[in-house]
This record gives structure tokens, sequence and C-alpha cells, in this order.
């Protein structure tokens, strides 16, 4: 079964609109953008958990970069008001966000999650445009030699004369992305639960396909297909394989004499006790029609399919289901006949049933509660 591959989509594409010119902010800036990406992308999967463990890596590294932009800020500004403010707007973000996790704690966890996102992307677009852009412009003329009232007022003269339409634009264009971006998450997240949904109804109806429905064992069908895969393994790798066919002894009678409704749950309670006794990797177990089954092990030696019929035969012994009409005991019994052997070039999958289903007849015709090897 083929597992979904969802694709990576930006809500916050980092553009040049967003680069303060100070590389360590830049860069920190575009960590906490891939964050709120990331944030996002995990929403779509509707796993609460990694959206949780996403937003608390992100309000951890908010709170590292705040910091060391304080100390750039600080560097180059101390104690002007600027520095002040700066410090002020970062020390709103992460109340305004618990605020936000109030305000709408009676929505889903999805609805909430979108309004925080909606708030990340609004405040880290106006931040970076309109605050630490300013940084820049000070820094800028500070290093033209200028004085710092004289840096701060140059930036203050150019963002009203020059800039301040293209702020506006740029912070719309972000919140208008925003919201698109929303109705992407929610479409994004409606197409991954309808594939899931139709996966895990592809895998029912592909376990249908190949199992029993009354007993939950493999079907013929998809006994034919393993048993196909497994002689070819068995010829190429020089593997003992073991086909072992059982078949309940009188079973036609428990029917007539307690009803079909308990043949059902006979044929169920062995069903349960062959998977117990068959319960390695290579063990396969099938109900191929009526009271008949077929055990097919694979990479294990003779010694090994006949102790693991022991077991099966007294595990099915220890249920006691009363067959009391059987000519043999008053509980049920089963014959099997059993091939082992390291298949030829020549062998086939009929020509080894033909095998077991001869020996499982002289285990009926010789008196049937017995299991014929050779």
């Amino acid at each position: 079964m083929n597992k979904i591959v969802t694709e990576e989509f930006e809500i916050f594409p980092w553009n040049e609109n967003l680069m303060t010119g100070i590389s360590q902010i830049d860069d920190e800036h575009k960590i906490i953008v891939n964050l709120i990406n990331k944030l996002a992308n995990d929403l779509t999967q509707d796993k609460e958990f990694e959206v949780e463990d996403t937003f608390n890596e992100l309000a951890l590294y908010a709170e590292f970069h705040f910091k060391n932009e304080e100390k750039i800020w600080e560097k180059y500004l101390s104690g002007n008001e600027l520095v002040l403010l700066h410090k002020k707007s970062h020390d709103s973000f992460l109340p305004e966000i618990i605020k936000l996790k109030e305000h709408h704690k009676d929505k889903t966890f999805t609805q909430m999650t979108e309004e925080i996102l909606l708030f990340l992307i609004r405040w880290l677009a106006f931040h970076i445009v309109d605050e630490d852009k300013r940084l820049t412009l000070i820094l800028n003329s500070l290093n033209q030699g200028k004085h710092i009232d004289e840096a701060i007022s140059d930036a203050s003269d150019f963002r009203s004369n020059s800039t301040d339409n293209l702020i506006d634009t740029i912070l719309a264009m972000y919140d208008n992305l925003s919201l698109k971006a929303i109705s992407l998450i929610r479409e994004r997240k409606a197409r991954i639960i309808a594939e899931n949904e139709l996966l895990e109804t592809n895998k029912k109806l592909e376990k249908l396909s190949i199992t029993d429905q009354l007993t939950n064992l493999y079907n013929r069908r998809y006994f034919d297909e393993i048993f196909d895969r497994e002689l070819k393994k068995s010829k190429r790798n020089k593997t003992i394989i073991s086909l072992i066919i059982i078949d309940i002894d009188y079973f036609k009678r428990i029917n007539d004499t307690y009803g079909h409704a308990f043949g059902d749950v006979v044929l169920k309670n062995i069903a349960t006790c062959l998977k117990k006794v068959c319960k390695r990797p290579n063990d396969f177990v099938f109900r191929i029609g009526g009271e008949e089954f077929i055990l097919l092990l694979t990479n294990e030696d003779t010694n090994c399919a006949i102790s693991l019929i022991s077991i099966l035969q007294k595990s099915i012994r220890d249920l006691k289901i009363p067959n009391i009409n059987s000519d043999i005991s008053d509980y049920l019994s089963i014959s099997g006949g059993l091939i082992s052997l390291i298949p030829s070039q020549e062998d086939s999958i009929d020509s080894i049933l033909k095998i077991a289903d001869d020996r499982l007849y002289i285990a009926k015709q010789s008196g049937r509660n017995k299991i014929v090897i050779e």
C-alpha cells in the first residue's frame, strides 16, 4: 500500500523585503519564518502533538532571537527610547499569543491554531518591516559618521518620505497572503483527510480480498499467491518448505448434531488455535474451504514441522470441543497430511499439494485423528 506523500508549502514566504542587511538578524528571522511554515504544515497533518512541539520550538527560538536582537540595538543605541520600545514589542509577543489562546479556547484546536498563525505572520511582517528595518537605516547613517541623534532623525525622515507606502503595501500583501494561506491549509487538510480515508478503505478492501471472513485467516486466493512466492524463494535459496493440509474429523456430524451456528464457532476456535501455534514470521495459516485448513512453513526443517504438528494436536485436544457422534472420540479431532522438502525446479504448487492431499486421504482412511508425514 502506497503511503501518502504531502508536499511542503509556504504560508509565509521569505523575500528580500524582509532583509534588514544585518546577517545575524536576517538568519534568525529566516529560522522563525521556517518554523511558522512548519507549524502550518504540521497543522495540515491533524496531529496536535506535532503542532504543539513546533509551537514550543518557535516560542523558545523567538525568545532566543529577541535577546540577540536587543543586544545589537543596545550596542548602537544604548539608553535610547527606541531600545525600550523595541524590547516592549518583544515582551508583548508571547503574552499576545497566550491571550489569543484564551480568547479562542472554545474553538477547535485547528481554528485556534489558525488564529495564532494569522497573528504570527502579521506580527512578524510588521515587526521586521516597520521596526527592525529602522535599525538598518540608523546603522547606515552611523557608518557614514553621523551622530546618533542625526542618524535617528535621518531614519525617521527617510521612512516618512519614502517608505510608508511601501511598508503599507508589504504589510497588506502579507495580511492578504496569510488569509489565503489559511484557506490553503483547510483545503490541504481536507484533502489529506480524504486521502487517508481512501487509504484506510483500500486497506480494508485489500484485507477482505485475502481474508476468510468467518475465521479471519488468509483465504484460498491468497494461499495461491503466498505459496507461489515462497516456493520460488525456496527453489532459489534451496531451503525447506513444509505444507500441511488439515481436515476436521467428522465436521458434518458437528453441524448435524449441534447446528451450523455451533459449527461456525468451532471453525473460529480452530482458527484461533492455529494462529497461536503458528505465530512465527515464516508461518502462514489459511482456510481453503469448509473444514479444511493449510499451514505453510518456510525456513524450518522437517523436525520443526513435525514438532509443530504435535503441539497443534495437543492444543486442539485441550479445547475439548464436543463431537459425540464422532466414530473416534467424544471430542473434536483433526487429520492431516504433511510434505516437507527442498523443492526442485520441477516441483509446482499442484504437485506439492497433491502429495499433501494424498497423505491427508491416507490419514482419513487409516482411522483419522492423525497426521501422515510420509
